[in-house]
């Protein structure tokens, strides 16, 4: 009887040793990292680590000065905007609308596949980032929890192309400006999201509890250099958060999966 080999899918992105300088500085460096569909992958790490710029070299919003960032097999350089814009959306911290948009209007922004998208789609995005007592406010009156809902839309129907292709979600601190129901609400939305379609997520999390609850896997940056990544257990461990946040911790278990737990020493 002859053997069936059943290969994994490529990743989505993969970055081999990638660095980036700014004004002669290394900012982040020797970058190495692989991102999959159906996975959250989540960056954590001090202030002045380098997460926002790694974020923004893997979106290809800033070049390599060395090494190289191969979306879907491709040089990340050699997409042109149109292209990448259908396959890889981004959320960052500093998104700022002047605008007097509705919030319909703005997630409308999103939509790059209007000979696919349909009133369902819309529907369905406006559903999962709870955007529905929103649709009708001008940006202006948002809260910033409320804006970063609308902003996630605007990011999700930007992916929303029906066909089955590999996707990159890019996210800036997502759940910073939320309160407890909706950073729940979001990080089980993105779980179930990465698990039902060709996608694949990576978010900067400042919430070690959040990255160990949700995410497949955990970088640590700091300095601008990975300094352990993994599965949100072989990352989030006692001694290296203690030493690269130069704090007093207590790690414990979870009662209901057994994840880490990180809470501050009084």
């Amino acid at each position: 009887m002859s053997c069936i080999t059943v290969n994994n899918p490529p990743p989505v992105l993969v970055a081999e040793n990638a660095s980036f300088s700014r004004h002669g500085q290394p900012v982040v460096s020797d970058i190495s990292l692989a991102l999959h569909c159906g996975t959250i992958t989540a960056v954590t790490g001090p202030n002045g680590a380098g997460k926002s710029t790694l974020l923004r070299l893997l979106s290809g919003y800033y070049p390599c000065d060395n090494g190289r960032i191969m979306l879907r097999g491709k040089p990340m350089a050699s997409w042109s905007s149109g292209a990448l814009a259908q396959i890889r959306a981004v959320m960052t911290q500093q998104s700022v609308i002047s605008a007097p948009y509705r919030v319909r209007d703005i997630i409308a922004l999103g939509d790059l596949h209007r000979e696919y998208t349909h009133q369902v789609t819309i529907d369905e995005v406006i559903h999962l980032t709870a955007c529905e007592p929103l649709l009708e406010k001008r940006w202006s009156q948002l809260s910033g929890g409320e804006q970063q809902r609308v902003h996630l839309a605007r990011a999700l129907m930007q992916l929303s192309c029906p066909l089955p292709l590999p996707r990159l979600l890019l996210l800036d601190e997502p759940t910073a400006a939320l309160d407890l129901h909706h950073q729940q609400h979001l990080m089980r939305m993105l779980k179930q999201r990465v698990s039902t379609t060709s996608l694949a997520v990576f978010c900067i999390l400042h919430d070690l509890n959040l990255a160990s609850l949700y995410a497949d896997q955990v970088i640590m940056l700091n300095n601008g250099c990975i300094i352990r990544q993994g599965t949100p257990g072989e990352v989030l461990q006692k001694t290296v958060l203690a030493e690269t946040y130069q704090a007093d911790l207590i790690t414990l278990r979870h009662p209901l999966t057994g994840n880490t737990s990180v809470l501050l020493a009084p």
